[in-house]
């Protein structure tokens, strides 16, 4: 996942770099090898036999060379090198013994050209962070894909991370019963699943005397104090109250519509609207947060605020760059930001500055909700094909990655560059290389940067890879909010149910009626106002659209989904 950027000071997430490459040593490599291909071995026969499980993992390797490189497509970062110049792929290459013929298609029309080998079968071995869900069981009635699940068995390492992680089989086991593809995991102490944090801009509550807000009132009352001084005493007339961008938050399943949307102030009136405008209540049952009477008093208030001048005019046609833009002008001009990460937006100077707001409180509940999402971002990260001749070995290249510091390496970066491992043998953030500007430059160029057959479980940290300082920045900062204690575990629809083809179909057609309407009546409503006239249209409208349809088979899926991690 992306987090922060933009420091050479900071250890940041993003790992590895290009010239003059360093090599992990002879014995590192030795030593992978017993961790990777042996699995997991019973640690209390450590030392009793040390050679048996190297032995096979050589045998195995022995093999696999002599019957030809496995064929693998993936989708390309422009940024990348080709995957067989880096320094991951070359280490791993010498541990597994098995080669790789790569074809890289640029990420730029590569749905079009995947789908289009899909429909005329020329397959290769496998795909790597090309495929979702949808666009396997659309092809499941062919068999275009191979069933995995008697080979798991035969899998250490990913059957080592399935037994932490239960829920995980249930999350990447289709419709039929059977599991298609392997996952991408990186567990991050639950990052993804909070959607922006509320900030205030401190320095200017300090020049005004003022504490940091508890309630929406307190909340409004300072915007408009922001507003209507000048607070960076330039002399003009610039001073924003609410800042977003909001121009690209558009709702639906796997939307990240909340770093950039109002849907966690729902929550003030009694319940927050989630990215796909869908929770779930204490009984299990779904239904839409876009449809309830807080969302309707919600609107009304925000509608309000934004008459009042305390929300940015241009919110609705701001996106990421513009938001920078306005952000890192020289004079501060913005009281309040929205933003799953605040150095992203502001820079890292000023970040400092904009401090989280703790939920604030409302007339009926508080700000602040989970998303629906999980940290199992894809589980057809890597699916193979009818295609493979030698599916054993796919496979078996597959699974090592799976060993803790090779997930740590193919996602983040490798050791000898990216990584150095301290005292206790935990990998660490090296020195930034090659002229690069921060670490994610580095992994940009090295790794094939996530949606790949790794697992970063949380309990690698300070045991694997040290957390990186970024993500810890964020994390204190959901602590500070209430993030954590509150709504870390509450009730989620992960964002990669599985539904079978029919439905699939039918989904999709239900989608862009319903979000649209959602969308587009929300930010009329909160420019314009009307939503107390247009409410009973709105939500016969939303039935029309098929909200209730297509509700009731995110509910099968998700009842389904619950009764497989049982």
């Amino acid at each position: 996942m992306k987090l922060l950027r933009n420091t050479k000071s900071v250890k940041i997430e993003g790992m590895v770099g290009m010239k003059k490459l360093k090599t992990i040593s002879t014995l590192l490599v030795a030593g992978l090898m017993t961790t990777v291909f042996a699995g997991c071995t019973d640690s209390g026969n450590k030392g009793t036999e040390p050679t048996k499980a190297a032995n096979e993992s050589t045998e195995a390797s022995k093999d696999t060379k002599s019957s030809g490189p496995i064929k693998i497509v993936r989708s390309k970062d422009p940024r990348n090198l080709p995957v067989k110049d880096m320094i991951w792929y070359k280490e791993y290459t010498k541990v597994s013994g098995i080669n790789v013929d790569w074809t890289e298609i640029p990420g730029e029309g590569a749905n079009e050209k995947v789908n289009l080998m899909l429909s005329t079968g020329d397959l290769p071995d496998a795909f790597l962070g090309t495929l979702n869900t949808s666009m396997v069981m659309n092809y499941v009635d062919s068999k275009l894909f191979l069933p995995i699940d008697d080979y798991i068995k035969d899998m250490p390492n990913f059957s080592k991370v399935l037994a932490q992680r239960p829920d995980y089989k249930s999350m990447i086991t289709a419709p039929d019963g059977h599991i298609y593809g392997l996952p991408y995991i990186e567990e991050m102490n639950g990052l993804v699943a909070n959607h922006g944090i509320l900030t205030i801009y401190k320095p200017w509550l300090d020049k005004l005397g003022l504490p940091i807000p508890k309630t929406i009132d307190e909340y409004r009352d300072d915007l408009k104090k922001f507003v209507t001084n000048d607070m960076n005493g330039n002399g003009k007339k610039d001073e924003l109250g609410l800042v977003l961008a909001n121009k690209n938050a558009k709702s639906g399943i796997g939307s990240w519509r909340n770093a950039d949307d109002f849907g966690q102030f729902f929550g003030l009136w009694g319940q927050a609207d989630r990215s796909d405008s869908m929770a779930i209540d204490k009984s299990g049952k779904i239904f839409n947060s876009a449809a309830t009477d807080a969302y309707k008093q919600g609107i009304q208030y925000l509608h309000s605020m934004y008459q009042d001048g305390l929300i940015d005019p241009e919110f609705s046609i701001t996106d990421s760059p513009k938001l920078q833009a306005k952000l890192r002008n020289s004079d501060v001009i913005a009281g309040s930001v929205i933003n799953f990460s605040i150095v992203d937006v502001v820079g890292k100077d000023r970040a400092k500055d904009y401090v989280p707001i703790p939920y604030l409180k409302g007339p009926g509940g508080e700000y602040g909700d989970r998303d629906n999402f999980t940290e199992m971002h894809n589980p057809v990260a890597f699916v193979v094909t009818k295609n493979a001749k030698d599916p054993k070995t796919v496979l078996k290249w597959a699974d090592g990655l799976y060993a803790p510091e090779w997930s740590v390496q193919t996602n983040w970066g490798p050791l000898g560059y990216q990584y150095k491992k301290n005292d206790k043998g935990v990998m660490v953030f090296d020195t930034l290389k090659d002229g690069l500007e921060t670490y994610n430059d580095m992994r940009a160029r090295n790794t094939i940067q996530g949606n790949s057959p790794i697992a970063i479980l949380r309990e690698y940290y300070d045991k694997v890879v040290e957390y990186p300082q970024d993500a810890q920045n964020l994390y204190d900062a959901m602590k500070t909010v209430g993030f954590v204690d509150k709504h870390l575990n509450d009730p989620y629809i992960s964002q990669n149910l599985f539904y079978d083809t029919k439905t699939t179909q039918r989904m999709s057609q239900l989608s862009p009626q319903i979000y649209g309407l959602i969308d587009n009546n929300k930010t009329k409503w909160i420019m314009d106002g009307g939503v107390e006239k247009d409410w009973d249209g709105y939500t016969k409208e939303l039935e029309k659209a098929g909200m209730s349809e297509f509700i009731g088979y995110v509910q099968k899926a998700y009842d389904r989904f619950k009764q497989n991690a049982k």
